[in-house]
């Protein structure tokens, strides 16, 4: 009897024992499960943000404009460049207009630098090249008077250019001279209202003129000595075409001479006139 109920404690006690023992391996159990459990939803946490992050920059990518594609301009109007003068210099003489009895040069070798001897043909054809650069650039068909110091072109055959390209502007390109080296400051010149020649084409040359000039000193930052008037130039009264000479500046003045033979001045100058055609064509 006393050997049974000794029997019986030591069930009681296995079994309490087990108990026990299930019972913290339980809380255990539960703890890994909660753990596991809140890990996985801080992951899905995660990976909500992650989403709606990504949801946001691509509607932020989806609203930016598209970039355009830059393409060439181009433009319809025509530009006749004449670098003035030439090394060689074409000889005999002109009519200064079309039936004039009287006869002018048929071209001259022009001024030079009294600074840097730099003959003008030399000036005018580098400005000239840079500024045909610069109007391809902007999508003007471009054609030039000459290209080279060594060919003899007359004030006539230079206007011809421009008359048979049917050009919608004609720039002539020179710099200017004084025996008062003093004098500064950049000009255009056209023809008169009562030009004998060409008369109906004096309001779209001076237009032309007046918005050369204009930004031509407005990027150069020169002086600015307006537009000069006059029927003496064999060149403007042989065109057919809108036409202005641009008077870079003095290269008989020792500064402003020193200044045009500059990259950095050239390039202002080229804006200058370049801005101007853009302003008489209406850009």
């Amino acid at each position: 009897m006393r050997m049974r109920r000794n029997m019986r404690t030591l069930v009681c006690a296995a079994l309490l024992f087990g108990i026990l023992l299930t019972g913290c391996g339980g809380e255990k159990e539960k703890e890994k499960k909660d753990a596991s459990k809140k890990s996985q939803e801080q992951q899905e946490m995660l990976e909500r943000e992650q989403d709606t992050q990504d949801a946001e920059e691509e509607k932020e990518i989806s609203e930016e404009p598209e970039q355009e594609t830059q393409e060439p301009k181009q433009r319809p109007q025509t530009v006749v460049i004449d670098p003035g003068h030439s090394k060689v210099v074409a000889a005999g003489t002109e009519p200064l207009g079309p039936g004039s009895l009287e006869q002018k040069a048929a071209d001259a070798s022009g001024t030079a630098g009294v600074s840097t001897g730099v003959p003008e043909y030399e000036l005018t054809l580098s400005v000239s090249l840079k500024l045909r650069e610069e109007l391809k650039l902007r999508g003007y068909t471009v054609l030039m008077t000459r290209e080279s110091n060594d060919v003899p072109v007359s004030c006539v055959q230079r206007a011809d250019v421009a008359n048979q390209a049917g050009a919608d502007a004609y720039v002539r390109i020179h710099a200017n001279g004084a025996e008062n080296q003093s004098a500064v400051g950049a000009m255009t010149i056209c023809i008169t209202p009562q030009n004998p020649y060409v008369p109906g084409l004096y309001g779209e040359s001076r237009r032309l003129s007046d918005c050369v000039i204009g930004k031509f000193c407005e990027a150069a930052g020169c002086e600015n000595d307006g537009v000069w008037e006059t029927d003496t130039m064999s060149g403007n009264n042989w065109s057919q075409v809108p036409t202005t000479i641009v008077e870079m500046g003095y290269m008989t003045n020792p500064e402003e001479d020193q200044k045009m033979q500059t990259p950095e001045y050239q390039a202002q100058m080229v804006k200058g006139i370049a801005d101007g055609l853009d302003l008489f064509f209406g850009y």
